[in-house]
């Protein structure tokens, strides 16, 4: 990162001030040619009476420098638009300013979104705890929102499995401000592990709706791909999911069952052309990485590559007889030796593939 300037100076106080968005700080700098000129601009420069009267109730209680050793002692770093992440310097509406704790991810790395409801099911999280952990080996970056639910559980599998992950924040970094509270040892760990927390607001802003909404393009834009694993008919995921649409980045989405509510939102993206991902190896393959196979999945019997062929998306076991015409004296012990392999496993009373 560069060093410090007077830029990323007055860019911070100005971020204090207007407390909207990146569009109000890139109207002020295009104005003024600098955030220091647009700091110290006359109130009779302003062009609107709502710019007057935010530097004009602010700016008097605002030290720019002072403020700025406080995100230094905090071991905060400020970049400004020309020093984000190039796949974020390229979207519709970059941030002005970001703020960043602890280690970004090399650019280098494959970016991958993993975004979900905040009220998951258990196979979601199995499916996230698989998908995510099969990318171990292959320079992957994990971003998410850190919100409950999805969000964390795929930042927690990254930091178990040694994945850099990212979380981008809807609040400033003050912990004081973290939303949601209890996600405060997530936060810690993600940082000392390598990791990084980041957000467009300013160190002590609070979350508010549109914070979220706002935070999302930001998750989407760092990435080459954007993975939704369980999505509700409208959801914070699903904004996600379309701004990567928007631009132009792959979007994944998990098939679920067509009766619950959480699938609504993933099947839909199937309908519009979403990459289906069932296994790992889903998401590697658009990545144009080489495909791995364990020594289970290449050496199923007809009867079972049957059975994985059936378990496109969770089902019950009286189902799996009837479709397969198999006896139960066969299938039984059959699920049980696939379980064994680690190629399917039980949840909620269903049978469903794991991800390798």
């Amino acid at each position: 990162m560069a060093e410090t300037t007077e830029e990323h100076i007055f860019a911070n106080a100005l971020n204090q001030s207007l407390q909207i968005d990146a569009v109000a700080l890139k109207k002020f700098k295009e104005q003024f040619g600098s955030f220091k000129k647009a700091w110290h601009s006359s109130l009779s420069a302003l062009k609107t009476a709502a710019d007057k009267r935010i530097l004009e109730e602010f700016r008097p209680n605002i030290n720019p420098e002072k403020e700025f050793e406080k995100l230094e002692k905090q071991k905060i770093k400020v970049l400004l638009k020309n020093e984000l992440p190039l796949l974020l310097r390229e979207i519709d509406t970059p941030p002005e300013i970001l703020y960043v704790k602890g280690t970004l991810p090399l650019e280098n790395k494959n970016y991958l979104a993993v975004v979900g409801p905040r009220r998951f099911s258990s196979y979601g999280k199995e499916v996230c705890e698989r998908i995510v952990g099969g990318l171990k080996e292959h320079n992957f970056a994990i971003i998410s929102g850190l919100a409950s639910g999805i969000d964390s559980i795929a930042h927690e599998t990254a930091l178990k499995n040694n994945i850099p992950t990212l979380a981008v924040l809807g609040n400033g970094l003050d912990e004081n401000v973290l939303f949601p509270p209890r996600n405060i040892k997530l936060y810690k760990e993600i940082i000392e592990n390598n990791g990084a927390v980041i957000s467009e607001y300013h160190f002590s802003m609070k979350a508010a709706l549109y914070t979220f909404p706002q935070r999302n393009r930001i998750v989407a834009g760092l990435c080459q791909g954007t993975l939704v694993v369980e999505a509700p008919e409208r959801s914070g995921s699903l904004i996600t999911a379309f701004l990567s649409l928007d631009y132009n980045r792959d979007v994944f989405a998990v098939p679920g069952s067509v009766f619950s509510a959480n699938s609504k939102g993933v099947n839909l993206l199937l309908k519009m052309g979403a990459i289906p991902v069932t296994e790992t190896n889903d998401i590697l393959r658009a990545f144009g990485i080489e495909q791995t196979k364990t020594e289970t999945t290449q050496n199923l019997s007809a009867e079972e590559e049957k059975i994985i062929f059936l378990l496109r998306e969770p089902m019950e076991r009286d189902e799996i007889i009837r479709k397969t015409k198999l006896p139960p004296y066969e299938i039984n012990p059959l699920l049980i030796k696939m379980e064994i392999k680690g190629i399917i496993k039980e949840i909620d009373g269903k049978i469903c593939r794991t991800c390798a």
